[in-house]
């Protein structure tokens, strides 16, 4: 991974952090359970990641898996805001 990749994965991170520590102040239940798997999901993935970076990855771990499991991520993502859109009051999806 280059520098530069490196260094906006650290910023994307830190950035998600400080988010998702707001969002559990605010944030109903329902919302917070679909952001914590998603937090949970993100973490993995970029637990992974770094041990690629070091060049000691747990077995089983590639750059394919890692990039799988990225976009297992997005299915998360699309439940979590719907379940916000859904407390929002601007979806009709129950």
């Amino acid at each position: 991974m280059e520098e530069a990749d490196s260094d906006a994965l650290e910023e994307a991170k830190n950035a998600h952090r400080d988010r998702y520590s707001e969002a559990q102040m605010i944030a109903p239940e329902e919302v917070l359970m679909r952001a914590s798997v998603v937090n949970q999901a993100l973490n993995k993935v970029y637990g992974q990641v770094k041990r690629l970076e070091r060049g000691a990855p747990e077995p089983g771990e590639t750059m394919e898996t890692a990039a799988q499991a990225q976009y297992e991520v997005w299915e998360m993502l699309r439940t979590m805001r719907t379940a916000m859109r859904h407390d929002l009051g601007v979806s009709h999806e129950d």
